[in-house]
């Protein structure tokens, strides 16, 4: 009789941590990866310090990383309704922002040991920073940009190049590498 009850009860409790158990092996923690981007960029014969931007991505999950300036821009602006508007100041100006900076967006996931990185890279910079304002508006400055959309396959731990980009219009030479390893 004794064993009938000690082995209903190693039963019972078996049955409460089996469930428990398979449920805590279901709770897999989410992959996550460090991303690093190195981004050189040489101007003719010149070279300058490379960029390194870092991003911790959950696996299937968008990163976003922005570093920059929001530079306003004028879209249009109201004058008085009267002869020689372009020497009186607007009665309203209307602006936009544009982001000048490094904008960066990525989304990985591991398949087979070899990362599937998709992600947009857009570089962006003030073109014309010694441009005066015409007579009574702000400055209207041009905005020189790189975008880049992404889709590759990488080496887990591998620096490997991305992306290399010639600008003719600024005799520049862009280069983006991208290492993917585990976080945890």
């Amino acid at each position: 009789m004794r064993t009938s009850t000690t082995l209903a009860g190693t039963l019972a409790a078996a049955a409460l941590l089996i469930p428990a158990a398979m449920h805590a092996q279901e709770k897999k923690e989410p992959a996550v990866y460090r991303v690093d981007f190195t981004i050189h960029d040489s101007t003719g014969s010149a070279s300058r310090p490379a960029l390194h931007y870092t991003l911790r991505v959950e696996a299937n999950h968008k990163a976003v990383f922005k570093t920059g300036s929001r530079v306003p821009v004028i879209t249009s602006s109201y004058h008085a309704a009267s002869p020689g508007t372009e020497a009186t100041p607007p009665l309203a100006t209307e602006y936009t922002y544009i982001d000048v900076g490094v904008n960066i967006e990525c989304l990985v996931n591991e398949i087979d040991g070899r990362i599937v990185m998709q992600g947009n890279l857009d570089l962006s910079m003030i073109a014309d920073r010694d441009v005066p304002a015409r007579a009574g508006r702000a400055p209207e400055p041009t905005i020189g940009q790189t975008k880049l959309d992404l889709g590759t396959v990488l080496d887990l731990n591998k620096p490997t190049v991305v992306a290399a980009i010639d600008d003719p219009a600024a005799a520049r030479h862009f280069q983006v590498e991208a290492t993917v390893t585990r976080a945890q």
